[in-house]
């Protein structure tokens, strides 16, 4: 399994490190289960591509594979040559490829799932490493950037009592994607929802409003 963790304390001899929370059960039960007694590591300089980064890459291959039924290995591959190709980019490892490149990867990955509805185990706002593109893929696709269900937009700029939707320019509004049942929430309190979820509206751009026929700024 893989799993990241902070540095807590080194002596010269002894290196202390806390795991991630949500791994710290799945690896007393791999220890327990199967006596592992020896580990990798990888120390992360902040320069390259981090651990955090590379285990999206994979759980959204995962996902990717198991929906496809293809080899993980195989769609890890294909995807990543259709990165480099749409971004013109050469190829390159993830063992050891820049930070930029691998946050761009997460979010070419995310879109290739929204875009083919590809199920995943966990919200992809858990995958993600640019949180104001998601957002924008969330709103381009119209899945909920909470739970990734059918989306509807919750303008987090007012429209207004009275105001035809369709006459005012929603170009520059700030809007998010929710479910029903999310958007409810968000009109519960909307601070505290955006609080929970650590998310928030984007300014809608000319592309979204043409994707969501919303009237926009003309473009001479």
């Amino acid at each position: 399994m893989r799993t990241e963790g902070k540095i807590v304390s080194w002596d010269g001899k002894k290196l202390v490190i806390i795991p991630s929370a949500e791994d710290a059960e799945r690896i007393s039960e791999e220890i327990r289960e199967k006596k592992i007694r020896e580990c990798q590591l990888y120390l992360d300089d902040g320069r390259g591509i981090s651990l955090s980064q590379r285990r999206k890459i994979f759980a959204l291959v995962e996902d990717i594979a198991e929906y496809s039924g293809d080899y993980p290995e195989y769609v890890r591959h294909f995807l990543t040559w259709q990165f480099c190709k749409a971004t013109q980019r050469d190829a390159f490892s993830l063992s050891n490829t820049d930070m930029t490149t691998a946050r761009l990867l997460i979010s070419f990955l995310i879109e290739f799932c929204f875009r083919y509805s590809v199920p995943t185990k966990d919200t992809l706002l858990h995958q993600t490493d640019d949180v104001n593109k998601y957002l924008w893929q969330c709103i381009y696709y119209r899945k909920c950037a909470v739970c990734n269900a059918p989306a509807e937009i919750h303008h987090v700029d007012r429209v207004g009592m009275g105001r035809n939707r369709k006459e005012i320019i929603h170009e520059g509004m700030s809007a998010i994607a929710l479910c029903h049942t999310h958007h409810t929430e968000a009109h519960s309190g909307e601070k505290d929802f955006f609080d929970k979820y650590h998310i928030h509206g984007i300014k809608l751009d000319h592309r979204l409003c043409e994707r969501l026929r919303l009237k926009g700024e003309k473009i001479e």
